[in-house]
């Protein structure tokens, strides 16, 4: 397991380095809600149907460039209850007593009327015959039970599921062919699905997405994560948010969103390569040339705090090295973490005035007063920078308008992925930092070297002064 304190990878590298590195998208056209396997050397991703496949079956030797090979099923499975031409989601496999196992989905787009179904083959490329319902929405009393993840928690099989009404846990049988009702439990709240989980670091963690899936460019799909030190719960995001309590108007903490390249990373899988590295495959629902499903994979680091980072900045990566290189992943001189940011010539905290929580806000300095609006969540960013947020407000710290002139104010907004709200931290010597805007290459300082309570923050070239150094401090 790699940990780093800040994390820095490019996302796209300057050459092709086509012996050490790999190019996202990496499966064939239309694989989405991708789920992994290895079986003797060799990769299995499976996808939701597509207009050609129910459940498209891709392979690779490398675990980077993948083949279509196959469906695994031929048919649709006919024992939906009600609905007409279901659709066929979400797999998720696994190898038990002998034989693969493949979850499914069966619902109608739109319907809360759904099932899990299993498909059970004796190889990993197929074909799978139908073995009928797993669980079916209405089995205990919940609807929209689709998105499975199987797991085994001290021998005991478990099935994960659910999708916009909340995400639950049900122990199966032995034979992983059945629930046992009145042992489910309640993992997450609503408006999030595709629940997948994974054990390390002395944690259960469970990933999940979150968002408007399947609109092409307008999706918002993104990954999002809780943890918890037994399976049973309860589970928490970064903020400390128990994840039953998340809505449509509470939502978590990204940890995968997407860029100007890909749009709507979300429904993924993880698993671990035979170094040791765990990575993460999921889907986008557009690219930049293309608004069609993709098949992406990406590693995933941990930060200080053991929470996962997915392509060292959280956003999917155009190229990045291959399974087996090193990571590229650099630390940086501040580790992720949550400080106060004080000024050296002053000794005054960077604060948001008035602890406002709006976009414009203006930053400046003032004393201790131990207010969230003085603490500052500084996480890297990509290339080098950090993110540098606001914990009382959860808002960027950036230059005004991506101003580049001497002057220009410095203030909090939402995030707008533009350079403005990314910042290099250079070590400026014996525990004192300057802070660089990406965009401008100016440095914040403390307006004309006040000492006052309330003096604004603005940035200018850098004159030396101590007005333009800061020292981080863990809160």
């Amino acid at each position: 397991m790699a940990t780093f304190g800040g994390l820095g990878l490019s996302g796209t590298a300057s050459a092709d380095e086509s012996s050490t590195h790999y190019h996202n998208p990496v499966g064939p056209i239309g694989f989405g809600d991708v789920s992994i396997i290895e079986d003797n050397g060799t990769y299995y991703a499976y996808g939701t149907e597509t207009p050609q496949d129910i459940i498209p079956i891709a392979e690779s030797t490398d675990m980077y460039n993948w083949s279509y090979i196959a469906p695994a099923l031929t048919e649709t499975p006919g024992w939906h209850p009600t609905e007409s031409d279901p659709g066929c989601w979400a797999p998720d496999v696994r190898y038990h007593n002998g034989q693969y196992h493949l979850y499914y989905s069966l619902s109608v787009w739109g319907s809360d009327n759904a099932g899990i179904g299993l498909a059970t083959s004796d190889t990993p490329d197929g074909p799978f015959t139908d073995q009928g319902p797993v669980i079916e929405s209405g089995d205990l009393d919940l609807t929209n039970c689709i998105d499975a993840d199987t797991v085994i928690v001290d021998g005991q099989p478990w099935l994960v599921w659910g999708s916009y009404e909340g995400l639950y846990a049900v122990q199966m049988n032995g034979a992983m062919d059945d629930i046992v009702p009145g042992t489910e439990f309640q993992m997450a709240g609503q408006m999030i699905e595709g629940p997948v989980m994974l054990q390390d670091n002395g944690y259960w963690y469970l990933f999940y997405s979150s968002g408007q899936c399947c609109e092409g460019y307008d999706s918002t799909y993104r990954l999002e994560c809780g943890r918890a030190t037994s399976f049973t719960g309860p589970y928490y995001n970064q903020n400390g948010t128990d994840l039953r309590d998340l809505t449509e108007t509470h939502q978590g903490v990204p940890i995968l969103e997407g860029n100007s390249e890909f749009t709507g990373p979300g429904h993924n899988d993880v698993f671990q390569g035979p170094d040791g590295d765990w990575w993460c495959f999921y889907h986008v629902e557009a690219t930049a040339d293309d608004e069609t499903r993709y098949m992406m994979q990406d590693r995933i680091e941990w930060d200080n705090n053991d929470w996962p980072v997915i392509a060292c900045n959280g956003a999917p990566s155009s190229e990045a090295p291959v399974p087996g290189e090193p990571s590229g992943c650099e630390s940086g001189p501040i580790s992720d973490g949550t400080y106060h940011i004080a000024n050296v010539n002053s000794g005054k905290l960077l604060e948001v005035a008035d602890a406002g929580t709006a976009d414009g806000d203006n930053v400046r300095q003032y004393a201790d007063t131990g207010s969230a609006c003085q603490d500052w969540d500084v996480t890297a960013n990509g290339d080098g920078t950090y993110a540098i947020t606001n914990v009382n407000s959860g808002l960027w710290l950036e230059v005004a308008s991506a101003g580049t002139a001497e002057g220009d104010n410095i203030q909090q907004y939402s995030n707008t992925t533009h350079p403005t709200q990314a910042w290099t931290i250079e070590d400026a010597g014996g525990g004192e930092y300057r802070l660089v805007n990406s965009n401008s290459g100016l440095l914040a300082e403390v307006a004309n070297a006040g000492t006052a309570d309330g003096d604004n923050v603005q940035q200018w070239s850098d004159n030396g002064g101590a007005h333009q150094r800061w020292t981080f401090t863990s809160v």
